[in-house]
């Protein structure tokens, strides 16, 4: 199986699993289903998988890939940290004085199985170099999550903070790791993530309250910072590196291909789910309500970055 139908399929079964626990969640089956999603030795073998992963994609990209020339590497880096950054503050600057202002990693990070997704359904036409530049953006902005994850939450010894930041660390230094990706990479698409974004994303909706006003902060936090602060974090960056001349992007990279893909960067799920968890973990409503609005946000997303791509216009081709 090649890789854009690897990718295609794993996005489906990502969204399944998602909408799957929805149901379920809602259902009687509600309490078994949280029961299960309480077990975090589960949820913790699926979130390691999925930074090893990242770990050796990172490794191959700076060894082999486009972080291996650092005039290349300079641009993806800085539009990661600007798609990092600028949903921090939006979700920030909306939740300022609340208690719910401690979710500003919910919205940080680019789901790269959604992405890689949107772009294996109405992404084809584009140039390999494109789809590469999605991907390197979304595992640095996902390494750099790592890092955040050990500074600020790596100390309250969370048991999924720490499989998260081993998970990168053995893929990183794993010497034989493009061998084992072999493996690994449909591991994690259809069996990882779906089973992580199942446990993740059962929330019964009867039981939101927003009544705090809280609750009502961090949807419009998040859904801000995913749909507008994530495209035009990266894509701002990209712009004011290439234009200091600082770095350069490919030639097939081009400004309207850039902003045709630039949605799929507001796509922010696993990781999304996790830092929610790490963030609201004993705060079960804003929890659920942070889950919720990474749900509404990425779908929304999911079909505007569908609906653009598809588009096609020649120019775009040449």
């Amino acid at each position: 199986m090649n890789a854009a139908k690897r990718q295609l399929i794993g996005g489906i079964l990502l969204f399944a699993a998602a909408a799957l626990a929805l149901l379920i969640a809602n259902s009687q089956l509600e309490g078994a289903y949280h029961q299960l999603a309480e077990i975090e030795a589960i949820k913790g073998t699926a979130i390691f998988l999925f930074f090893l992963s990242i770990g050796i994609e990172l490794r191959h990209e700076i060894t082999h890939g486009s972080l291996s020339k650092p005039k290349l590497a300079v641009v993806p880096i800085f539009a990661a940290i600007g798609g990092m950054a600028l949903p921090v503050i939006i979700y920030s600057v909306v939740n300022m004085g609340s208690d719910s202002a401690g979710g500003w990693g919910v919205p940080m990070s680019t789901d790269i199985a959604f992405a890689l997704g949107v772009l294996a359904i109405a992404g084809r036409w584009l140039p390999k170099a494109v789809r590469t530049y999605v991907m390197t953006v979304a595992v640095v902005d996902d390494s750099l999550t790592i890092l955040m994850i050990a500074i600020f939450f790596a100390s309250s010894f969370h048991f999924l903070s720490l499989v998260s930041l081993a998970g990168v660390l053995v893929g990183l230094f794993m010497p034989a790791g493009e061998r084992i990706a072999k493996v690994l990479e449909p591991t994690v698409a259809f069996a990882a993530l779906p089973l992580f974004a199942f446990l993740s994303a059962g929330v019964t909706l009867g039981a939101l309250s927003f009544t705090d006003g809280s609750a009502s902060m961090i949807v419009g936090g998040v859904i801000l910072a995913m749909v507008i602060g994530k495209p035009l974090g990266v894509l701002g960056t990209t712009w004011l590196v290439t234009k200091s001349k600082l770095g350069s992007l490919p030639e097939s990279v081009t400004w309207p291909r850039l902003l045709r893909v630039g949605l799929v960067f507001g796509m922010c799920f696993t990781v999304a789910m996790l830092m929610s968890e790490l963030s609201f973990g004993e705060q079960p409503n804003y929890h659920s309500v942070a889950n919720v609005s990474v749900l509404i946000a990425t779908c929304a997303m999911a079909i505007l970055s569908t609906l653009t791509l598809s588009v096609r216009k020649k120019h775009l081709h040449d």
